[in-house]
């Protein structure tokens, strides 16, 4: 008997094609099969809200370059076949494709270089996917993935009320001079006067490298790195800075482009078309007012990669109903996303891929230090379900920022690869921290000076603290998995219970009735934060068409 479905799970659709013939199953349920080298797309059927299994058996085919891509599309948007996907020499049976066999000792699957097939969904996350060994003439392919109940379309948390540029002008732009005039046509002063309501759309990359010019400051290195890694260094753009103390002081040339952010104005829509939308070499300032901004889907990346205080991606200040949702960061020279000393309100940064990976970095590690500052003066801001990974700390640094109360949601994160910290959370932040997986990171919670407050049980939580939920939010709390954690580090869960208290008015601004089960973010953040999973225009298919090399 098919599983009861989730509403948003109805008409979901699964597109698969191969070098040779596909077999489909879901959750143990054969569903369909495609004749040699056909495309085969069909109802998803057997999904369920929570954890799925997607199991393919492919052959070679005819071909030397044997291949299979698979890619799952509904309200969650669009996730697809990668290295993340588990491949085998197809087992003995089928136990392989239902929901408990252990596949955890199957290797990841191989990328292969193959374009995207003739009627396959373009513009995607699925990549060609197969065993190392590509004389395998069969192979078993599963992806063990969490369906989150809710959909990508509209924002949640503290930002639901996040409309953009709805109701305005769409255009297309894909000129540094088209986006920046698109994203604030008006100044006076430092304040962008530009409300008109405006959909815009990226269309592939825009360079602002070395468009205007070079600039130097003095400056210092930050870290010392032995060859053939590199430096980090830092620019002293306030004379007062006392950075570089004791440190040889000399002349740093960096882009002027990354220290000068596009102002972004109220009732605006950023969007990137497709699955390869970059911004590069310059940030986007949101402030001095600007309300009802949303930036999707984007690839924000090299900003003065390796040096300090001359490029952030992100930077919010005095600004509200933010919407940052989708996109991927890497190679910052310093903050992915900053809130500054102006208050940040209604703020919801999720499904995001933090990408810390650099050859330059402060502890000469590979592994980004920056990350995420929000500084905490009256800030509201929702953090859900992004993937945070090859960081070294800072992962956000919250709080230090004013004296304002600001209230932190942090839920459904995957913590991945941290050197040092994770969350440093200082006053006067109170952090509500549930549903994140904390995998392989030294210390989830620093313990540092000023602390702010935080709610955050390690998996699972107490009764007691169950019941303290209930009372103060009207519903349970999440724990938080700790998987991996190097010995001789302290996690610092802790559970203040002035948190739940400050919570407490903000019921309707919490993620859904609940945070997805701890187990989940581990099972879904890889597979669906980022660029490419939304789809074009995130249509959900409500009619399905079978290919003629479809058999039932």
């Amino acid at each position: 008997m098919q599983p009861a479905l989730a509403q948003s799970l109805q008409h979901y659709r699964l597109a698969v094609q191969g070098s040779g013939q596909v077999e489909v199953y879901v959750n143990g349920h054969y569903i369909g099969r495609s004749a040699e080298a056909s495309r085969l797309e069909l109802h998803a059927r057997y999904l369920q809200a929570g954890e799925n299994v997607i199991a393919l058996r492919a052959s070679k085919g005819v071909g030397s370059a044997p291949f299979v891509m698979a890619e799952l599309g509904g309200d969650i948007g669009r996730l697809g076949s990668s290295a993340l996907w588990r491949v085998q020499s197809t087992p003995a049976g089928l136990d392989w494709t239902q929901p408990g066999f252990e596949a955890s000792g199957w290797p990841q699957a191989s990328v292969v270089g193959v374009a995207v097939p003739a009627g396959f969904p373009a513009d995607g996350p699925a990549l060609g996917v197969w065993s190392a060994a590509a004389g395998d003439a069969t192979v078993a392919l599963r992806a063990r993935i969490w369906l989150p109940a809710g959909s990508a379309r509209l924002p949640t948390g503290f930002a639901r009320n996040t409309t953009g540029g709805a109701g305005g002008d769409v255009v297309t732009v894909d000129t540094r001079e088209g986006l920046a005039a698109a994203l604030c046509s008006s100044v006076q002063g430092n304040t962008c006067t530009d409300h008109t309501p405006r959909i815009i759309k990226v269309a592939g990359t825009i360079d602002f490298t070395g468009s205007e010019g070079s600039a130097t400051r003095p400056g210092c290195d930050y870290s010392s790195c032995p060859a053939p890694l590199a430096n980090e260094r830092l620019v002293m753009l306030n004379p007062q800075d006392t950075h570089c103390d004791g440190r040889p002081v000399f002349d740093v040339t960096y882009d002027a482009a990354g220290n000068n952010p596009l102002r972004v104005g109220s009732n605006k829509t950023l969007l990137g078309v497709g699955n390869d939308a970059v911004l590069r070499g310059k940030g986007l300032r949101i402030g001095n007012g600007a309300d009802n901004v949303i930036i999707r889907n984007l690839t924000f990346e090299r900003i003065n990669s390796g040096i300090i205080f001359v490029g952030d991606a992100i930077s919010i200040s005095d600004a509200s109903r933010v919407w940052i949702d989708h996109n991927r960061f890497n190679r910052i020279g310093r903050q992915f996303i900053v809130t500054g000393y102006g208050a940040a309100k209604d703020i919801t940064i999720s499904w995001n891929d933090f990408d810390g990976r650099n050859e330059i970095s402060h502890y000469c590690n590979g592994r980004h230090y920056w990350n995420l500052l929000l500084l905490g003066n009256g800030d509201a801001i929702s953090l859900y379900n992004n993937w945070i990974r090859h960081f070294a700390g800072r992962a956000p640094d919250a709080g230090a920022g004013g004296d304002q109360l600001s209230l932190l949601h942090i839920a459904g994160n995957l913590f991945e690869d941290g050197y040092w910290h994770a969350l440093d959370i200082g006053r006067p932040v109170r952090a509500l921290v549930e549903g994140n997986t904390f995998h392989t990171v030294s210390v989830p919670i620093l313990n540092g000076g000023d602390p702010g407050f935080v709610w955050a049980d390690k998996e699972p939580p107490s009764g007691g603290h169950q019941s303290l939920c209930g009372q103060w939010l009207g519903r349970t709390c999440v724990g938080n998995p700790l998987l991996e954690q190097a010995q001789g580090w302290q996690d610092n869960f802790r559970s203040d219970l002035i948190v739940l208290g400050d919570f407490s008015g903000h019921s309707d601004a919490l993620d859904r009735p609940s945070p997805e089960p701890a187990q989940a973010a581990a099972l879904m953040v890889p597979f669906l934060a980022g660029p490419g999973h939304l789809g074009n225009g995130q249509i959900v298919l409500d009619d399905v068409v079978f290919n003629n090399g479809f058999e039932p």
